[in-house]
């Protein structure tokens, strides 16, 4: 058996749709629901002009334009900019009202008003600019004094009007201006003009005192019994079927001429009490809508929408969230969006009713959770209260939000007994009209269900007690009968009611699903429902016979996944498993496998079910899918859009429409959706999370025309200097950076426009879609570019795409005139080449001298030094030498004795200068020190220093360090050298220790000092060159001798080899890697025992 609607009301409904159709297709477009959707631009967005008077969209960029008092604003989706109005007469005057804006069958745009007339044309350097065309008024007319009120254009013609005259531009001067009657003076005087109308291709002109004249061949003429309109206002005009014109009048009203000389006041009650009391605003010419309806605007009651027959359609003014009723100007798109400003601000006004909203304005609150329709009527509860949709008998009024005032959080709510049923936090109630009755006070009651086999049985889940069934009796009030738990086990999370006497239930804390059959006093009987594996080991004789829920079942031994989800489609109900699988229910209520799975739905990303909302659908607070009831089909909310799903009675399904969300926010929606129809129109109706329900309509939203919209190249810069857009040759220089801003009028949700750009030249791939505003390209080479930019809107439609041509000249050194240099310099060249071949020749003889001069200098050196590290008995000794550049005169060295102490003798010193000098000194030295008996150190210091100066080495000297180390006594005596540090692991102190001296070879018989100090077990004594402390970063510091100071006290625990690695690193990060500029030697002894 499968679960389907009932084959009778399938056979009605088709029916109905086939007779409703052709009724409900013609006033779709009229169907009020909610608010339309409209955009605000505030006085701060429009950076707070005094007034505005005019809008116009260019139907070449797409850009907005919008005249007001101080000038001319230009909005491109992004940014607004103020256009100076700038010209010869224009500065001498003070300008002012930009009162009207128009576009020529050529697409160019003209603005006029208090002394000023000209043309917006695209700026050199990106953006737009005024133009004055003021001094191509004819000489006979003062300029000065010209204040324009409005125009029309007819193809290439521009028509203004002053009071007196009424002026035509060609385009390319003012071919010829009309005076049709002198005036009086002020403004509504006799003969002053009030307004210029234009109505398809005829132009009309109404005079104070007069009455209407038309333009025919070349002049205007009086038609005859326009006299009614000598003291009676002309607002707008516009043609009607049959060759007629509608002339709408503050004054009059509505007044239909039959477009040659009869004029018959129409009796239009509605119509016309709006006309005269909400003061019908002057609009020269209408622009109709695509389907012929007429929009109006006025100076206190908004914008009045009528049909071809005059009849009202629909009024927006601020209940439906405009700014201001006093609106100024009005301009439609070829999307029939209306743009409209009021005196300080402007708005665009979606037209169409593919996507309406009520909101808080119209007393939602909360987020919305369920939609369902009662009774004919929109129902919806929020996290705040539940709410009806009442529509309006009047055009003039929007429908209006109801609140049924609950006062607490409603879980779900039903139509009962005629009623409404509500399930809350706190208690369930049922209201009556505006009068509310208690059913329970339990606060755990769930998914309330009116029963299919009595009307008067109310069934409700309950996480305790089960399955309750409440009655309602002849006097109304509704009581309890009978509770059950599952197998008298086992509360219900949520229940469904499949078919008549059939429950699908789910049980508290995942402990599976059941059908249970009841009847009208509340018996139930349980039976759980598996999947067809899960079922046949359910059954077998093996099966403990107990194991009824999930908790008390080894699921990984015997059981697939046991969680279970129902759904409702149009075909019946199905149920589907963790793996997506879907089945049916058979005639026993057992599951039978359909073949299908869901995943090319699911996998769509669907936004309201997921392991927690799951819940919220289970329980009757959610749903995740909702069946139109015309068509049957199921809608699904994902993340891309609507998806629209035909299911069959066996399972098979057709993913038959996918839908954007159009100008709809994804990130409100809330997951509440309710599909419906008007006539054989889907209608969407959607929940927001921000106190919002939308109605949504997305077929007509699919097939409603669109403005085909590009990317502007708003304007670039190179080397940060703003450019000729029309300049695309750029000199070669060393930075060769430009940078390009854009911007994509799309003007619809214009916050989630991305953008993608690449530069062919440098790189033909794309960049990713993403939102910035510019493209930043540096270090280019010279060549030829082209720089292309996409956008992608809300609705991920991709654009034409805008391209920007420029090059780069090569620089100046690969010019032509450098080439012949070139030429004339190598000609020079081979006359000098032989003289500079020879002295190439010496010089690279010198400096293979030098380099060996050097490698020797460096051999001898290393061969000074010792090949190890002497071994002694209580003693840890190590060295290091780091040579710079050139080859220094660093070195140590160590002399043991052959006394019974078994003493030490260390050496460090730095011979002065650098290469072979350096080496010889040292070699002096070294041979010297071989060569002297055992003595006290600073005699050892007084013998060398007689026996360098004695061979008289010129400016050469040496600088020497001498420790003696003798058991736990260190003798120590210096010639020039940087200080010895001597760390007392005792009392933890490093010592530094200057002993004052000349290098050797400065004075003859120079006496040098001795000290003394203990040497102790794990002491450490550090000498070391000036190379070290000396050692100069980038930035000009030195290491300094603190620093080294700090470092053997921060390892002094360490072996002498780590401490030299410690200080050797150290230096290397302080030279960021690089080399010093002197030698750096470090001799490093550690007492151990």
């Amino acid at each position: 058996m499968r679960l389907t609607i009932n084959l009778s009301l399938h056979f009605f409904l088709s029916l109905f749709f086939v007779v409703a159709q052709e009724k409900y297709t013609s006033n779709v477009n009229d169907k009020k629901l909610g608010n339309l959707e409209i955009k605000n631009y505030t006085n701060k967005f429009l950076e707070r002009p005094e007034s505005v008077w005019s809008v116009l969209r260019s139907s070449k960029s797409k850009k907005i334009f919008y005249g007001t008092y101080g000038g001319v604003l230009e909005y491109d989706g992004i940014n607004v900019k103020s256009i100076e109005i700038d010209g010869p007469i224009e500065n001498e005057i003070r300008t002012s009202f930009t009162r009207t804006l128009l576009e020529d069958q050529n697409k160019n745009i003209y603005a006029a008003g208090g002394g000023f007339f000209g043309k917006i044309i695209d700026s050199d350097f990106g953006g737009s600019e005024y133009v004055s065309l003021m001094e191509k008024i004819p000489d006979t007319i003062n300029p000065y004094i010209q204040v324009f009120w409005g125009g029309v254009n007819k193809e290439n013609d521009i028509y203004l009007y002053t009071r007196d005259l009424i002026f035509k531009y060609n385009g390319q001067e003012f071919d010829k201006v009309w005076k049709i009657s002198d005036r009086e003076e002020g403004v509504d005087s006799y003969g002053s003009i009030q307004t210029i109308l234009k109505v398809d291709d005829r132009i009309f002109v109404r005079v104070w005192g007069i009455g209407l004249f038309e333009l025919v061949n070349n002049n205007f003429q009086f038609i005859e019994n326009s006299e009614l309109f000598s003291s009676n206002r002309i607002e707008s005009m516009a043609s009607l079927d049959g060759g007629k014109i509608a002339v709408f009048s503050s004054k009059l009203g509505v007044v239909i001429f039959d477009g040659i000389n009869n004029f018959k006041l129409l009796n239009k009650k509605q119509l016309n009490k709006w006309l005269k009391e909400k003061l019908i605003y002057n609009v020269s010419e209408v622009k109709k809508l695509s389907d012929g309806k007429i929009p109006l605007i006025s100076f206190e009651g908004g914008v009045l929408v009528l049909n071809k027959n005059l009849d009202v359609v629909d009024l927006i003014d601020q209940s439906d969230g405009l700014l201001s009723n006093t609106i100024t100007s009005i301009y439609v798109d070829q999307n029939d969006d209306i743009y409209s400003t009021s005196l300080l601000s402007a708005s665009k006004i979606k037209l169409s009713n593919s996507v309406t909203s009520f909101t808080e304005s119209n007393g939602i609150k909360g987020l919305v959770q369920k939609i369902k329709k009662i009774d004919n009527k929109i129902y919806f509860s929020t996290t705040e209260d539940i709410f009806r949709v009442d529509e309006s008998t009047s055009s003039l009024n929007n429908n209006r939000i109801v609140d049924l005032q609950i006062n607490d959080i409603p879980k779900d709510f039903i139509s009962f007994g005629g009623n409404i049923l509500s399930v809350n936090n706190l208690n369930s109630l049922l209201i009556r009209n505006q009068n509310k009755s208690l059913v329970s006070n339990d606060r755990l009651l769930e998914s309330p269900v009116k029963s299919l086999l009595d009307d008067r049985l109310l069934i409700m889940a309950h996480p305790i007690d089960g399955i309750i069934f409440f009655k309602q009796l002849n006097d109304k009030r509704i009581i309890k009968i009978k509770s059950s738990k599952i197998l008298n086990q086992q509360g219900a999370l949520g229940i469904k009611e499949i078919a008549k006497g059939i429950l699908f239930v789910e049980t508290i804390n995942n402990e599976g699903s059941f059908v249970c059959r009841y009847d009208r006093k509340g018996n139930i009987k349980s039976k759980r429902v598996l999947v067809p594996d899960n079922q046949k080991v359910f059954n077998s004789e093996n099966f403990p016979k107990e194991q009824k829920f999930n908790s008390q079942i080894d699921q990984d031994e015997y059981f697939v996944p046991l969680e279970l989800n129902l759904i409702n489609t149009g075909a019946g109900y199905f149920v589907f498993d963790q793996n997506l699988d879907l089945y049916s229910f058979n005639d026993e209520f057992d599951l039978s496998s359909t073949g299908q799975n869901l995943l090319s739905i699911f996998e769509k990303n669907l936004t309201n079910f997921d392991p927690i909302s799951r819940l919220a659908n289970i329980s009757g607070r959610q749903q995740f899918t909702s069946i139109n009831p015309l068509t049957r089909n199921n809608w699904f909310l994902s993340s891309q859009g609507l998806i629209e799903v035909n299911f069959k009675e066996d399972g098979q399904y057709d993913i038959v429409g996918e839908y954007p969300y159009g100008v709809i926010d994804i990130n409100e929606l809330s997951g509440a959706i309710f599909a419906d129809n008007i006539g054989s129109e889907n209608l969407l109706w959607l929940g927001s999370k921000d106190s919002k329900l939308i109605s949504y309509l997305p077929n007509k939203y699919l097939n409603e025309k669109k403005i085909n919209v590009k990317p502007i190249i708003n304007s670039a810069a190179f080397n940060g200097e703003i450019i000729n857009l029309f300049q695309s040759d750029f000199s070669y220089n060393d930075s060769r950076n430009i940078k390009i801003n854009f911007s994509f009028p799309s003007l619809e949700k214009v916050e989630e426009n991305l953008f993608r750009y690449r530069l062919i030249g440098l790189n033909e791939n794309w960049t990713d879609w993403s939102a910035t505003t510019e493209g930043i390209f540096t270090n280019l080479y010279e060549g030829n570019y082209i720089f292309e930019v996409q956008a992608l809107d809300a609705n991920f439609n991709e654009s034409e795409i805008e391209s920007y041509l420029f090059s780069i000249s090569p620089p100046w050194y690969r010019s032509i005139l450098a080439y012949f240099i070139y030429v004339l310099v190598i000609v020079g060249l081979i006359w000098f080449f032989g003289k500079y071949q020879a002295k190439q020749s010496l010089a690279k003889a010198e400096n293979e001298r030098r380099e060996k001069d050097l490698e020797e200098a460096k051999q001898i050196q290393e061969s000074m030094l010792p090949k190890s590290y002497p071994k002694i008995e209580g003693l840890s000794i190590t060295a290091g030498l780091i040579t710079s550049t050139e080859v220094g005169g660093d070195y140590y060295d160590f002399f043991e004795s052959n006394d019974k102490n078994k003493s030490i003798h260390v050496i460090c010193g730095d011979a002065t200068g650098h290469g072979t000098a350096a080496g010889m000194m040292v070699s002096i030295i070294k041979s010297a020190l071989n060569g002297l008996p055992n003595l006290p150190v600073n005699e050892i210091l007084e013998r060398l220093n007689n026996i360098v100066k004695k061979i008289n080495l010129g400016r050469l000297r040496m600088s020497l360090n001498v420790a003696k180390i003798d058991k736990n006594v260190i003798e120590l005596s210096a010639a020039a050298m940087p200080p010895t540090y001597l760390f007392n692991a005792k009392s933890n102190v490093c010592e530094e220790i200057m002993i004052e001296g000349l290098p050797l070879g400065g004075l003859k018989n120079e006496k040098f000092t001795m000290l003394k100090k203990k040497f102790q077990k794990g002491d450490v004594l550090v000498m070391l060159s000036d190379g070290l402390p000396e050692a100069s970063n980038e930035n000009k510091e030195m290491y300094d001798y603190e620093r080294i100071k700090e470092l053997i006290s921060k390892n002094h625990s360490k072996e002498p080899k780590e401490i030299k690695k410690e200080l050797f690193d150290s230096l290397n990060l302080w030279l960021n890697g690089g080399i010093p500029e002197d030698d750096v030697t470090l001799v490093i002894v550690k007492k151990v025992a």
